[in-house]
């Protein structure tokens, strides 16, 4: 194959791909609901089935937007594939993040389906998602298998619900291979009629791999990354929309390098693999939280990074798209060739790859009830949430506990009380915020429970449940088949919490400025006193390693443990996980969070990550992580944290970066996302967006190109490049 042509063609994908403008696509919206109707008696399981496979059967097949590789969710790219089983509507982060998207999608869904789903949708909008099928099982296995498995289930099974959704499993999975068929026989159409000599190779190989993929098992690397971009995508029209994840793609395909891999060759192909997943069309270019983990070790302590781990990396240099975004696992017997191409790609301002460590996440994972083995398995399947491809969907999916939203529960707290100068101490007030989140856990945990099971009761998807460990085998969805069941939990607010109890002890009970009556009436009146203002903004503040702030962020972190084990023991769960996690949604907690004690006034973002609040991080760098390196991780956080690292391109070089990693991983710090840009620059791209198509940057949960974000959120991180700090 003609390697600097197909560069020059996977770069034309990628350019036409990004200049393209969101539409709608109605096809699967109609698809879906058609089949509904004609199956509307069946058991919904069955239901489900045969509507993915009408779907599949019957959606326009894109083959020219992206020849290398079958496989699009619209009927072109860009065009929003609606899941009205789980409502019409903009997804909140999305119309943040997207200039103009708050009415996208107004006058554009016709009647007649807004009139049918109105009372049927499940709600939800972005579906389910934050999971990781088992790829392994489609590469190395096929579905062949897979169906042939469900059938000698079925042949002993005296369970009717059992036997009808292992019926649903084998509907779903044959609906995929047929449409592989599908792709196959148009892909030999086209390569007989084209006379560009790569576009008729090219064609011809994808008819070829999807005549045998994903029914059987691949026989190279190419095979597999088709097999691959079909099976994520089919998740994807089944009902999932954001936050599928690819899981641990290196692992998958290592079996296919040989004596002839070709690495610029191999580099080549993912960089086209990852433009099929960017191309996936849920909500268009709002869809951020595709991730792909690569790197780590397994639980022998070996590591396994390997030469495709580098073609993942140089891959993602060269398509510099924001979706699907890089995870590197990091560890210290890491390979140096990976850890310094990945420390030159972040120093360069691209951004990714995002760093976890392995470490204090698989003890996290243990802690939790998950074994070694599975443990050393784990992905990012979302921002920045965990699981473990096939086995855990997530640590926070669904968010089955609900959101704990520190400061809010604070400011509830305080607006609510009847007489705030009756309570003498700090030890007072934070028996009261305990009782408060006490009862918001109890109650956000019973509902999440009965949310999760009407999921798996009203939209099952099959398809996703068997490529779950054990889902056939049990003959149920995986929302409540799966090998691991772990309550999750949303938090954020941390930050704004502790300031805020570090500025109620130092101007209430310590100086005495004011009295914590009177705070109150100032937040009432938006903190307009300003005098009672620039007391709460000069208190100690989270993130400077200072210890009159940071142990108020300690005492929340064990108060929520508290609250959770006792939880825990209501509801007669094993265990829990907790999930710290921002995207757009410290915009969104704003919106509805008055005045806070911090200083913060109503209505504005809280902090964007784990980190300080923008502009109080007045000790460097290093103090900030020295703050969150205060945290015992494995018992706080088993479900990962986002903290953003916002640093001048400057000063950024790799051996500055370098020992700035491996001091924080090697003390214990879990997850770190790195930013590298001057204001200058982003000011530029402002102004002439045109010089920074490729600019890539790290928002707070998902990367985008610069150029293509909001007003408000390019705003953001010039303010964070104008901190000069960890934000």
């Amino acid at each position: 194959m003609d390697k600097a042509a197909l560069r020059e063609l996977i770069r034309k994908v990628r350019d036409d791909l990004l200049s393209t403008e969101d539409t709608v696509c109605l096809e699967r919206a109609r698809l879906v609901t058609e089949a509904y109707r004609m199956y509307e008696d069946d058991p919904p399981p069955l239901r489900r089935a045969k509507a993915f496979a009408h779907v599949l059967r019957n959606m326009t097949l894109d083959l020219k937007s992206n020849p290398v590789f079958a496989g699009n969710t619209s009927s072109r790219p860009r065009a929003w594939m609606l899941i009205p089983e789980h409502g019409f509507g903009v997804d909140g982060q999305v119309a943040i993040e997207n200039e103009g998207f708050d009415r996208f999608l107004e006058g554009k869904i016709p009647e007649e389906l807004l009139d049918y789903w109105r009372d049927r949708g499940f709600g939800g909008l972005a579906g389910i998602g934050h999971l990781a099928v088992d790829m392994n099982l489609v590469v190395h296995r096929g579905l062949e298998e897979l169906i042939e498995e469900a059938e000698r289930c079925n042949a002993g099974e005296s369970d009717p619900a059992r036997r009808v959704y292992r019926e649903a499993m084998i509907t779903a999975m044959e609906a995929v291979i047929d449409w592989a068929g599908r792709y196959a026989r148009e892909a030999e159409r086209a390569a007989k009629e084209e006379e560009d000599p790569l576009l008729k190779e090219l064609f011809a190989r994808v008819a070829e791999a999807c005549r045998r993929v994903p029914a059987k098992p691949a026989r190279d690397l190419f095979e597999a990354l088709q097999a691959m971009a079909l099976t994520h995508l089919a998740v994807a029209i089944e009902g999932h929309g954001m936050s599928i994840s690819i899981g641990l793609p290196d692992r998958v395909l290592e079996p296919f390098i040989d004596e002839s891999f070709d690495p610029e060759l191999a580099t080549l192909l993912i960089a086209a693999f990852l433009l099929k997943v960017t191309a996936n069309s849920f909500q268009g270019r709002g869809s951020k939280t595709q991730a792909i983990t690569v790197g780590g070790a397994d639980h022998l302590g070996r590591d396994r990074c390997n030469p495709i781990t580098l073609c993942f990396l140089e891959a993602f240099d060269f398509v510099r798209v924001g979706d699907p975004h890089l995870f590197l696992r990091w560890h210290e017997g890491m390979d140096e060739g990976v850890k310094r191409r990945a420390v030159e790609m972040l120093s360069s301002g691209i951004s990714m790859p995002l760093l976890i460590n392995d470490g204090p996440t698989v003890e996290g994972f243990m802690r939790a009830g998950v074994s070694r083995e599975d443990a050393w398995d784990y992905c990012v399947i979302g921002c920045n949430e965990l699981g473990i491809p096939g086995r855990l969907m997530s640590t926070a999916a669904a968010a089955i506990g609900g959101t704990i939203q520190y400061l809010e529960l604070l400011v509830e707290t305080l607006l609510n009380h009847p007489n705030p100068d009756d309570i003498k101490d700090m030890s007072e007030l934070m028996g009261e915020l305990e009782r408060r989140m006490r009862r918001k856990a109890v109650e956000m945990r019973r509902r999440g429970v009965r949310r999760w099971r009407e999921m798996a009761e009203r939209v099952p998807t099959p398809f996703t449940s068997a490529l779950m460990e054990g889902c056939i085998e049990r003959g149920r969805d995986m929302l409540v088949g799966m090998k691991y069941w772990i309550p999750g939990h949303y938090e954020r607010g941390l930050t704004n919490a502790a300031n805020a109890l570090a500025a109620i002890e130092e101007v209430v009970f310590k100086r005495k400025l004011a009295s914590l009556g009177e705070l109150v009436e100032a937040m009432r009146g938006n903190l307009a006193d300003k005098k009672v203002r620039a007391y709460l903004l000069s208190a100690p503040k989270w993130g400077n390693d200072d210890d009159r702030a940071d142990r108020w962020a300690l005492a929340l972190l064990e108060m929520r443990e508290k609250v959770l084990e006792e939880v825990d023991r209501e509801f007669g769960h094993k265990s829990h996980t907790v999930c710290h996690v921002v995207r757009s949604l410290h915009r969104l907690d704003g919106r509805r969070i008055p005045a806070s004690p911090d200083g913060r006034l109503a209505w504005e973002p809280v902090a964007d990550s784990i980190g300080a609040q923008t502009g109080t991080a007045r000790n460097g760098p290093t103090a900030v992580l020295n703050s969150v390196l205060k945290i015992d991780y494995p018992r706080y956080y088993r479900g990962g944290y986002n903290l953003n690292i916002t640093l001048p391109k400057s000063g950024a070089r790799p051996e500055v970066l370098l020992p700035l990693i491996e001091g924080f991983f090697k003390r214990g710090g879990q997850e770190l996302q790195i930013n590298c840009f001057d204001v200058e620059i982003l000011r530029d791209a402002q102004r002439n967006p045109e010089k920074y198509r490729d600019l890539i940057v790290r928002v707070a949960g998902f990367c985008a190109r610069f150029v293509d974000l909001s007003r408000a959120e390019q705003e953001e991180l010039i303010a964070r490049a104008e901190a000069l700090g960890i934000t």
